[in-house]
């Protein structure tokens, strides 16, 4: 039995895939790909611990064995040979990161279609199954009394279905003027013996969120919008009916190991 050799092959195997393992991550990271199950930090950290075991273990035994240091004399054309073999394990090794990087980047796509159509249809289900709820949330008139009404019912769409733990119903509404899009929640506060104001029910968005919504109010964009990014998938789904058009705005956030989280 050759010790030197079998503890080099498990030293050299460790540190290969603790490269490839530390390069996925970073990926997931760096670009947001979500592909890895969630959790993935914990599952991480306990990967490297357990190839640093190992590669601990082959170094002692090397050491152990003094089979850190052999002399061998090779011949010119061995030399050479050599150097050309590492060339080639170099060139397949940067080959495979970027063939696992294609990987990572198209499952990556494919998990945010698959939960862009599970939300769809999730939402559709949803609609379908509250109708009377829906139809309460859609004859908006800003008042008190709305505003408790909807976040009852809002609270409710949040309780029934286990994937959209954040619901959001968006009107439009006007301040002095001026078209401004107002998001009601369940979470909402609400003084008793204070008169509430539009203003503090205005919902933060981007400039695209905002060209999107005003498009719907107006009736020039019927379809929803879907996004996923960051471990965030949520979906703007208009909803008509016979007393006013309003915008469902559902989220999920899914923890994906990120560092810090």
């Amino acid at each position: 039995m050759n010790i030197a050799k079998i503890t080099n092959k498990i030293a050299v195997g460790a540190i290969v895939v603790l490269l490839y393992w530390v390069f996925i991550f970073i990926c997931t990271e760096a670009f947001g790909f979500k592909v890895l199950r969630e959790n993935s930090t914990e599952i991480f950290m306990l990967s490297i611990f357990g190839i640093f075991v190992i590669l601990c273990a082959a170094i002692a035994l090397n050491i152990m064995h003094n089979l850190t240091t052999i002399a061998e004399k090779y011949k010119e054309t061995k030399i050479k040979q050599k150097n050309y073999k590492i060339v080639i394990i170099a060139f397949l090794f940067i080959l495979s990161l970027f063939v696992i990087f294609l990987i990572l980047y198209f499952g990556d796509l494919a998990t945010s279609q698959k939960k862009e159509s599970y939300f769809v249809n999730s939402t559709k289900t949803l609609l379908e199954e509250q109708k009377e709820t829906i139809e309460i949330l859609s004859d908006y008139k800003f008042s008190k009394k709305y505003v408790k009404k909807a976040m009852s019912n809002i609270k409710f769409l949040s309780r029934i279905d286990e994937n959209f733990p954040s619901v959001t119903v968006i009107h439009q509404d006007t301040i002095n003027g001026k078209k401004v899009l107002l998001g009601f929640q369940a979470n909402h506060y609400i003084n008793k013996d204070k008169q509430i104001e539009k203003v503090d029910f205005i919902l933060s968005t981007s400039k695209e969120e905002r060209s999107y919504l005003y498009s719907v109010f107006s009736n020039n964009i019927s379809r929803y919008k879907f996004s996923s990014h960051d471990g965030m998938y949520e979906i703007y789904y208009p909803v008509k009916t016979k007393k006013g058009i309003f915008v469902l705005y559902l989220s999920q956030y899914n923890r994906y190991g990120k560092l810090g989280s």
